[in-house]
């Protein structure tokens, strides 16, 4: 059985209205969320899902967000050797998808390859969307700087992946095309606790997009979003969003229709 330990990786704020459907809600103004990887252990390997951001600075300019921050004792580095790991120790990295606060540590990694589906990166190298955003620029919140590293000097470490699979017994990668991002993915891990489903930011609040089936705000398509919402709760014991302070702090966020 694997055991899967929360990262901290960073702090963000960010719209209260990220985490509701079509930003319907009375929560207004800005709230602060911690930026997460996953450390999975208990297997052959170390696994890492997602790497946090690349600096907190462009998540302000070029992304035009709120402000972004890094401790020393929240960089990737620092959190791994909290698990007596080094960067190096990493051979297997899972990027749920390929926005600026998930994918921004690739580069860190000496020896991982990435595994990400291969819609993703399409999607995140040529977005899709209006020329001009107050919020997330043209480029849909996907940085240019890391898209780069992965197609360049990472090729030949990417994984690229169509659709769902098994990458070690235990650990599955769940294609939801169109849901957060083109090609979002979640990675479901059987644990002694149930299984763990590491959702990236297809769920942002667990009560709320799962409990209550209310969507976050960012999505591709309604009916693929509903979809895999009702699919995650179907499969999973345990949803670990990537920006839950209580995933940060206890590990914990849902375990079934008691916590609705």
């Amino acid at each position: 059985m694997y055991k899967v330990h929360p990262l901290v990786v960073g702090q963000a704020h960010v719209g209260a209205v990220l985490d509701v459907f079509w930003s319907l809600t009375k929560a207004q103004g800005q709230v602060e969320v911690p930026i997460l990887a996953f450390l999975i252990e208990g297997g052959p390997e170390p696994i890492l899902v997602d790497t946090g951001m690349r600096n907190p600075e462009r998540a302000q300019t070029v992304h035009r967000l709120g402000v972004h921050s890094t401790t020393p004792e929240q960089s990737l580095q620092a959190q791994l050797a909290r698990h007596d790991l080094g960067l190096e120790d990493v051979r297997t990295t899972v990027l749920t998808h390929l926005h600026y606060d998930h994918s921004g540590g690739v580069e860190l990694l000496p020896n991982s390859r990435f595994v990400v589906q291969r819609t993703e990166l399409m999607a995140a190298a040529a977005p899709m969307g209006p020329d001009d955003l107050e919020l997330g620029s043209r480029d849909m919140f996907f940085d240019r700087k890391d898209v780069a590293a992965l197609v360049d000097p990472l090729w030949d470490r990417v994984d690229l992946i169509e659709g769902d699979r098994r990458i070690l017994p235990g650990i599955d990668c769940v294609l939801y095309a169109n849901s957060h991002t083109p090609g979002s993915q979640c990675v479901y891990v059987e644990t002694e606790d149930g299984v763990v489903a590491l959702v990236g930011d297809m769920v942002r609040k667990v009560d709320l997009n799962i409990g209550k089936e209310i969507p976050p705000g960012l999505f591709y398509d309604l009916e693929s979003m509903m979809r895999a919402m009702a699919d995650i709760k179907a499969r999973a014991d345990l949803i670990y969003p990537a920006h839950d302070p209580r995933v940060a702090s206890l590990g914990h966020a849902y375990t079934g229709p008691q916590d609705e």
